[in-house]
């Protein structure tokens, strides 16, 4: 005889569109935990019963962990909050001497805390904005406890890990890569040091185990990319931006911040390099628009079956556009920005009803891309809109909605989108967002 929460899970499962695939992973998870019996949650319960129905590696991976399964029970609003704090401790604990314990120790971290937050999330037990925050600091910890491990080993000088766009504004996501640019704040004698640092961190973080990886590493975006030294001197970096960065670059250069390794001030001289080119002032929607139409040509590929959520017309793409080149338009006008988010830089650069409205807009276009995400099991751009995915994500998002309904408000956010961006680059200033 099933207990009350094996009750309560199959009554959660079969709300799922797809409810035969979703009985056999949730018949699995019962037999290994089920038994005993779990007490959870309602909304706990809920996010679990979505999590063992989106995604067949995550369910497969709590049913063999009972540590984890264990840990459900602590779940509640406050999670999240709590146990953020608790991981930036840990960032300054010292790793161990074994380094293949010491891989797999953080590659697990990442797992079963994500997999957590996802109950939560799935459960809309708590906003995305705070999921998203959580990911972000459980980032940054592996990152910071990866350096000092790579410090051990390699020796030499620690260079400023500076994070870039999404994990700088703590706006991650499942999935997402670590956009990362690498500073030091000696001088070039000392490069060839911290550049073994970073390359043992890099390696440590993206190294194929038993346990996967941690995380995927994107460096490109440092100075001539792909054709850049991996570690620049902070005095390069400033004569870069200043002197030969395109306008792309200033854009990625505002969502900017030290993650790990600023024992030298390098947050204060980011802060006054960003205020810098700032002050300059720019003319950018030229150019902005221009860089839109190659990345939709480029990285878009929409047609039927794929609705391209992010690089698409009226994708979330476009609101970190608007974002971005309203602060270069705007900036000696204003006072810098709270912090690196794109709500945060939309609102400084224009701020009124129109821009709560594309904010609006743009949180519920990054909804989507997490819960596709989830399903996909790996980070996606587009949302593949076969019978079976699509009836799953729309469940996610909107649940008993059903698909028509979710494809009519995507339809209808990125039309409102496309029009907000549109109309500011015709006008030729982000004041218009709000005309």
């Amino acid at each position: 005889m099933r207990g009350s929460f094996a009750d309560a899970l199959h009554d959660e499962v079969a709300k799922a569109p797809l409810g035969a695939r979703f009985e056999r992973q949730a018949a699995d998870f019962l037999e290994r935990h089920g038994a005993a019996g779990l007490d959870l949650a309602p909304e706990v319960v809920r996010g679990l019963a979505r999590l063992l129905a989106a995604n067949g590696e995550a369910a497969g991976f709590l049913a063999r962990r009972g540590s984890l399964v264990q840990r459900l029970r602590g779940l509640d609003a406050g999670f999240l909050a709590e146990r953020a704090r608790e991981l930036e401790a840990l960032a300054c604990r010292p790793p161990g001497p074994d380094l293949e314990a010491f891989l797999d120790e953080i590659r697990l971290l990442r797992r079963e805390e994500t997999l957590l937050a996802a109950c939560l999330d799935l459960a809309d037990a708590v906003p995305f904005e705070d999921v998203s925050r959580f990911l972000s600091i459980l980032a940054e910890t592996l990152v910071a406890r990866s350096l000092r491990a790579a410090e051990s080993r390699a020796g030499g000088a620690s260079p400023c890990v500076v994070a870039m766009g999404k994990l700088a504004g703590r706006e991650f996501t499942y999935h997402s890569d670590l956009d990362l640019v690498f500073l030091h704040p000696g001088d070039a004698s000392e490069l060839a040091a911290a550049s073994r640092v970073v390359q043992r961190l890099v390696g440590q973080l993206t190294t194929m185990t038993g346990a996967g990886v941690a995380y995927t590493v994107d460096a490109r975006l440092r100075p001539s990319g792909h054709q850049g030294a991996l570690v620049t001197t902070f005095e390069g970096f400033e004569h870069y931006q200043l002197e030969q960065a395109q306008t792309w670059e200033h854009l990625a250069l505002l969502r900017s911040r030290v993650i790990a390794g600023d024992g030298g001030g390098g947050q204060a001289r980011l802060d006054q390099l960003r205020d810098a080119v700032l002050a300059r002032g720019a003319e950018p929607w030229e150019y902005v628009a221009d860089l839109r139409r190659r990345v939709h040509a480029e990285r878009a590929r929409e047609g039927p079956g794929r609705i391209a959520f992010k690089t698409g017309a009226g994708g979330i793409m476009d609101v970190e556009f608007l974002a971005g080149a309203g602060m270069l338009e705007r900036g000696p006008a204003l006072v810098r920005a709270a912090d690196a988010s794109i709500p945060s830089l939309l609102r400084a650069a224009a701020g009124g009803e129109g821009t709560e409205r594309i904010l609006a807009s743009y949180r519920w276009l990054r909804r989507v891309e997490a819960r596709t995400r989830v399903v996909a099991g790996r980070a996606v751009e587009h949302l593949v809109t076969d019978p079976e995915t699509l009836a799953v994500v729309a469940w996610l998002v909107e649940g008993d909605r059903g698909a028509e309904a979710f494809l009519e408000r995507m339809a209808a956010v990125r039309r409102e989108v496309r029009a907000a961006f549109e109309r500011v680059a015709g006008a030729g200033t982000i004041l218009a967002l709000d005309s």
